[in-house]
């Protein structure tokens, strides 16, 4: 890991890019990386994608880097009767790779409850060497790509509604009916559930977002990108989405090996502010 680069101390990544353009780079670069680890290791490679600028950004995955044969592409979200991200998938990742069309898995339409329910039940029949399952019996996909919005949304889990509120909740893929447009979504338990998570988040508008979200164990509702925490994940930011987060010198210490609570760096007698605050409440957990 480059110097620019850090992790923190929950064991989340942050790769740090020049530009949006690397951020872009670097997607493909972890497509690519997660995919020839789980071709060889159990002969193929399950992926979850949002539309938008994530899955365009697939377009530069060089032809022949993995074996499009062993790809399968599942969808983070999904607008009903639209198809939106199935058609930017197919045209920019499953049709340049060579991916069958038959392992590109679009979500039924119809009703939206009916759709995620379908849909969730198609993941969770399929073979355990492409989607596995946790002890829960969650879909577990070997990597979930995920955009974030300058609120904290991820996918379709917007801060403060009733999708990211139904963590917890078990379900993999939730509906959403809202004024009248129809989608689904996975759930945020899907997404903790995969073997590897990586967001991007590029441009200074995005900086107060990913100073909240890179707060370890500050994850709330208000803030959906502050949830994710897969076994293996992994933000990408450029200079100025890191920026906020660089000027405040946040500090986030391992407090959960700390022997006392004197023991947080900077700890001392008197007023006890700012990232003291965060780091003793993390201890006190």
């Amino acid at each position: 890991m480059s110097a620019s680069n850090f992790s923190l101390s929950d064991g989340r990544k942050v790769r740090v890019l020049a530009n949006e353009d690397g951020i872009a780079a670097a997607v493909c670069e972890e497509f690519v990386a997660a995919a020839k680890a789980a071709i060889s290791a159990k002969g193929s490679f399950s992926v979850a994608v949002p539309g938008g600028s994530i899955v365009a950004a697939l377009a530069k995955v060089p032809k022949g880097a993995v074996d499009a044969s062993k790809i399968h592409v599942f969808f983070c979200n999904e607008r009903l009767g639209e198809g939106k991200c199935y058609k930017g998938a197919m045209k920019s990742l499953a049709e340049p790779l060579g991916i069958p069309p038959a392992q590109v898995y679009q979500v039924p339409d119809g009703k939206p409850e009916d759709a995620a329910s379908k849909y969730a039940a198609l993941m969770k029949g399929m073979p355990r060497e492409i989607v596995g399952k946790s002890i829960s019996g969650m879909p577990v996909v070997d990597l979930v790509l995920l955009g974030t919005g300058e609120d904290g949304h991820v996918g379709s889990l917007h801060p403060n509604k009733a999708e990211i509120r139904a963590s917890g909740s078990g379900k993999a893929v939730l509906p959403i009916n809202e004024g009248g447009k129809t989608s689904v979504a996975v759930s945020l338990d899907f997404i903790c559930a995969a073997r590897k998570v990586v967001l991007s988040a590029a441009k200074a508008s995005r900086a107060p977002m990913v100073l909240r979200a890179l707060r370890t164990g500050s994850g709330c509702f208000d803030c959906p990108a502050s949830m994710v925490c897969a076994k293996d994940t992994t933000w990408l930011v450029d200079k100025e989405s890191i920026g906020e987060y660089r000027a405040k010198g946040v500090s986030d210490p391992p407090v959960a090996h700390l022997k006392s609570f004197w023991d947080i760096p900077g700890m001392k007698a008197g007023v006890i502010t700012g990232d003291l605050c965060w780091a003793l409440l993390r201890f006190a957990k």
